[in-house]
């Protein structure tokens, strides 16, 4: 039996818990508090899920010796000892779930040995009592990129050698190869369907991107078709990016597929306290739980002082960005160039690469709000 028979096999296994209910047999009028005819959540389940999660917080984690997703998880740079060092700082500030990036060219050339360096992973963030939000593409840098050796950060540049996954040009906007990460999807989904490190499925970030809303509609459909196959006891989520995407849904497609197909709805917004105020309450009116997977511009206004604060009164989850700048350079602005030398005020990011805090305020911040009931 091939492995793809096999994924077959275990995922047909892991979805037998579904319940039995056809449309047919769903009594008229029936709400969707109670009955979703795509597999998603219900209301109920996903407000009970919800019931059983601390405060979500965290932070999007790249090592510091990773200039991208590639070299974060390749076997030639993939450093325990470095990680296990800079969870200890997560651990003691507080959090309790990391947002992590994956690649599919990492699975296709080296999938065992892949899978075994998430497994170490996922062992470290149990050890210090943290969860994983587990990402699977994103249509962030350039392109592509290749194994083997990743480029430098570009001097004085945000984030210069992140890669896409799985590509807009090789996969996204060309439907007749969508179906090559089908088996990356369910293979992944499949491993780690039962592991309790795992918190959320985090299918697609900011998949509106992609510059080709229509293609990446189809793609969206075809990912949650597959991970609904799996069904997994952590949620499915891809992010909402911008108020005016939500405030529009009959006029925005992707929004509007991502808020009527994820079990807990999510979003990115790097505004002021009025504007996240106003994304909080929004995606609450659909009574689910929210979690905001990227955060913190301190530049323009988004800061841990006004925003922080804010999640806990809502009990929204709030993963910032990120931990420490390393090598991806986050701690300065978007568009930032080597005329403007080191920022006075940081864009992202907690701590210094000696693990000194950016500013002992905010860290004060996030332990007061955490031990709060």
């Amino acid at each position: 039996m091939n492995r793809r028979d096999i994924l077959k096999v275990s995922v047909a296994v892991a979805g037998m818990g579904l319940a039995g209910t056809t449309l047919a047999e769903t009594p008229a009028g029936v709400s969707t508090d109670t009955f979703e005819p795509n597999g998603r959540w219900t209301v109920e389940k996903a407000q009970a899920w919800g019931k059983k999660q601390p405060w979500i917080v965290g932070c999007n984690y790249v090592p510091t010796y990773a200039v991208n997703q590639l070299e974060m998880w390749q076997k030639e740079s993939f450093d325990a000892k470095i990680i296990d060092s800079e969870l200890a700082l997560a651990e003691k500030t507080g959090f309790n779930t990391l947002r992590v990036f994956m690649h599919h060219l990492l699975w296709q050339s080296d999938r065992n040995g892949f899978l075994d360096r998430v497994k170490t992973f996922l062992d470290i963030c149990e050890k210090h009592g943290l969860q994983v939000i587990y990402t699977f593409f994103t249509n962030g840098g350039a392109n592509v990129g290749e194994l083997g050796p990743q480029p430098a950060p570009k001097p004085y540049t945000h984030n210069s050698q992140w890669r896409q996954t799985p590509g807009k040009d090789a996969v996204m906007h060309r439907p007749e190869q969508w179906h090559t990460m089908e088996e990356y999807v369910l293979d992944c989904m499949t491993t780690f369907r039962d592991d309790p490190r795992v918190r959320i499925w985090d299918l697609f970030n900011e998949p509106a991107n992609s510059g080709d809303k229509w293609m990446t509609l189809g793609f969206l459909r075809l990912l949650w078709t597959w991970a609904r196959q799996v069904n997994p006891p952590a949620p499915l989520t891809s992010a909402v990016q911008t108020t005016s995407a939500i405030q529009t849904l009959e006029v925005e497609p992707i929004p509007a597929f991502l808020v009527e197909n994820s079990d807990i709805l999510s979003f990115h917004h790097y505004g002021s306290k009025a504007g996240m105020e106003h994304m909080v309450k929004i995606l609450l009116s659909h009574r689910r739980p929210v979690v905001c997977k990227e955060w913190l511009a301190r530049g323009v206004g988004c800061t841990v002082f006004d925003i922080l604060p804010l999640f806990k009164k809502y009990h929204v989850g709030a993963i910032n960005w990120g931990l420490i700048p390393g090598k991806l350079q986050t701690h300065l602005p978007w568009g930032w160039n080597a005329d403007k030398g080191e920022p006075k005020v940081w864009h992202h990011d907690l701590y210094r690469e000696d693990h000194t805090p950016y500013d002992p305020k905010e860290i004060a911040l996030y332990l007061k709000l955490v031990a709060e009931k």
